[in-house]
Parts: structure tokens; C-alpha cells; sequence
């Protein structure tokens, strides 16, 4: 385990839904996939985006797909990742890398490889 890996599944917050006419819906974090703005190594400084997809089960056993992200900043002195849920952008490279990744884990059933 890399010392930039994020925690594991059962150590971070139940992902939580709150919809437009009040409900309140919690899911299970059963998967995910990412893909990170740059790699990151011993040498690598500044703000990295590590870009996901989350494989949520609901409270309804309903599977959907989360689009997130985490930030970290190098250049701090205890660097730890930050979550963030606000609008995902990512690159075309990014994102065929995301889908490619959700077609190898089975998420997604189309016989297609994004080049």
C-alpha cells in the first residue's frame, strides 16, 4: 500500500444522498476506479486530482455510478486527501481511461474499447 493511497472503503464515510424532495438515502462504496491528473512519485510536489468513478449499492440495492474526486497538496507538511463532489473534469484521455477501467470490472456491458 502506497503512503498516497486512500483509506480504505470501511474507513471513509457512508456515501449519503440527499434528493430535491427531502429524501435522505444512504448507499455502500462497493468499488471504484480512478485515474490520477498526473503519476505520482517521491519527486512529485503541488496539487494531484485523483479522478473517480464509485460503484455505490443504495439503500434500495440499486447500483449507480458516483462521479468524484479527491484533491491532495504535495507541498504540505502532512498531505492527506480531500474529497470533493463538485463537478467532475477530466481530459478524453481521463475519461476513456475511467470507462475502460469500468468495462475491464464488469460495470458496464458494451462490447467497446475506448482508444
Amino acid at each position: 500500500m502506497s503512503k498516497y493511497d486512500l483509506k480504505p472503503f470501511n474507513k471513509r464515510s457512508i456515501p449519503k444522498f440527499e434528493f430535491p424532495n427531502g429524501k435522505i438515502e444512504y448507499g455502500e462504496l462497493i468499488d471504484e476506479v480512478y485515474v490520477d491528473s498526473r503519476d505520482i512519485d517521491e519527486n512529485t510536489t503541488g496539487v494531484i486530482y485523483r479522478n473517480l468513478v464509485q460503484k455505490i449499492r443504495l439503500e434500495e440495492h440499486l447500483e449507480t455510478f458516483r462521479f468524484c474526486y479527491y484533491t491532495i497538496n504535495l507541498d504540505n507538511d502532512n498531505p492527506s486527501w480531500r474529497y470533493k463532489q463538485h463537478a467532475l473534469m477530466v481530459t478524453e484521455e481521463q475519461l476513456k481511461e475511467l470507462f475502460n477501467k469500468m468495462i475491464k470490472k464488469g460495470w458496464l456491458n458494451i462490447d467497446i474499447k475506448f482508444i
